[in-house]
C-alpha cells in the first residue's frame, strides 16, 4: 500500500514540475530528476517510519528481532 501512495505522489508531482520547467524554459530531464530522486527517498524513508511506528501503536512490541 504504501509503495502505491508513494509512486502516485511522486508520478503527480513529476507531471506537475515537468509542465512547469517547460513553461519557465527549463529541461525537465536535467533539472527534474534530482528533485524527484530525493522527493521518492523522502517519501520511501517517511512510510517505512510511518509502518513501524502504525505496528508499535498496534502493539507489536518484538523485542527479540534479530536473535
Amino acid at each position: 500500500m504504501d509503495f502505491t501512495l508513494q509512486v502516485f505522489i511522486l508520478l503527480y508531482i513529476a507531471d506537475w514540475m515537468v509542465h512547469w520547467m517547460w513553461g519557465r524554459g527549463l529541461d525537465p530531464d536535467n533539472f527534474s530528476i534530482p528533485y524527484l530522486t530525493a522527493l521518492g527517498d523522502l517519501l520511501g524513508t517517511g512510510f517505512l517510519a510511518l509502518s513501524f511506528h502504525i505496528l508499535w501503536l498496534i502493539g507489536d512490541r518484538d523485542t527479540d528481532v534479530g536473535d
